[in-house]
């Protein structure tokens, strides 16, 4: 018997966070779904009516003299089991938990650039649709290939997903962008100022802070320039993801074998392991849960935070005393 549609629980439990795991983003939601299923299963209607009516039919009923009273719970029992047995091999709620567990964890509605969000929308239209051109493909070996190549697609766009919010964040970080915008001229009036400094300590002592500010500001346009060559990465798996659409729409045809497959499936893990190697290369530098970058361990003569690329906007780094 199929079960009658449920919403789905609590994620909170069994969702997680968005740190990396090893495994597809695939299997995680298979894993959950299937814990979802059995909670799902024990709260059922169904299994409500089982259990309550095994409960008062053991204390009520007896259909003969004889009859034992672990008969009616054993009964319930057995019931119970097919109503689990039902729900774990359903395939539409299967996949209907999967895809609100995706959705929940990848979710664009905390990503405040419209940019962003907009590329992110059209790349969840491109799984969706890929996902409904597989299904309508007649059943065959060729069609278990390609599903199999296109549950891939999760990685992707949650991977497009992890990599949207670190640039997101880093555009509303307030610090970077108003030292992106400040640095410079400080460096320039801190220069101008040592130039015309006479008494030698004092110099050096500020040309030693101005070294440290240029290496900062240096450090902030690295940083710039990778969240940069970020955004355009979305630009280029966007488009990379509507060619795979367009493949799989040429599935099933004369032109079209289990090679072919093989090269897809090639193609699409090449781009999520270039997703995957890019989010962790600004992870290195940049910690998006803080909107600031994480902190330097080591510091310099002045007792601040060393300038560097990976702790470069944790606090203002030293100045020159005014």
């Amino acid at each position: 018997m199929r079960p009658a549609a449920r919403d789905v629980p609590d994620w909170k439990s069994v969702s997680g966070n968005e740190a990396m795991t090893e495994g597809s983003i695939q299997e995680q939601l298979e894993k959950q779904a299937g814990r979802a299923l059995i909670q799902n299963a024990f709260f059922r209607w169904e299994s409500a009516l089982m259990i309550s009516g095994a409960i008062l039919l053991a204390v009520f009923v007896k259909p003969f003299v004889g009859w034992p009273w672990w008969a009616w719970p054993g009964l319930g029992l057995i019931g119970e089991i097919a109503i689990v047995v039902s729900s774990l091999t359903d395939k539409s709620e299967r996949q209907r938990i999967v895809e609100a567990l995706f959705r929940e964890k990848y979710s664009v509605g905390d990503i405040h650039d419209h940019g962003l969000q907009t590329k992110l929308n059209e790349a969840e239209q491109y799984r969706q649709r890929i996902q409904e051109t597989v299904a309508q493909q007649p059943p065959g070996l060729l069609r278990d290939k390609v599903a199999e190549t296109t549950d891939q697609v999760y990685d992707w766009i949650a991977n497009m997903v992890r990599l949207a919010r670190r640039i997101d964040a880093y555009r509303r970080d307030q610090i970077v962008q108003r030292d992106l915008k400040n640095v410079p001229a400080e460096i320039k009036e801190m220069g101008q100022r040592a130039n015309l400094e006479r008494d030698p300590r004092s110099k050096e002592q500020m040309n030693d802070t101005l070294a440290a500010r240029q290496q900062y500001l240096a450090n902030l346009q690295e940083l710039d320039g990778r969240m940069e060559r970020a955004d355009l990465q979305l630009d280029r798996s966007l488009a990379a993801l509507g060619t795979v659409y367009s493949q799989i729409l040429l599935v099933g045809s004369r032109d079209v074998d289990s090679d072919h497959a093989e090269r897809l499936r090639g193609d699409i893990r090449n781009e999520v392991l270039a997703l995957q190697d890019l989010v962790q290369s600004l992870n290195e530098v940049y910690s998006y849960q803080t909107q600031t970058m994480v902190p330097a361990s080591s510091g310099d003569a002045t007792g601040q935070p060393a300038p560097s690329l990976k702790g470069a906007a944790g606090s203002r780094q030293a100045t020159a005393k005014r």
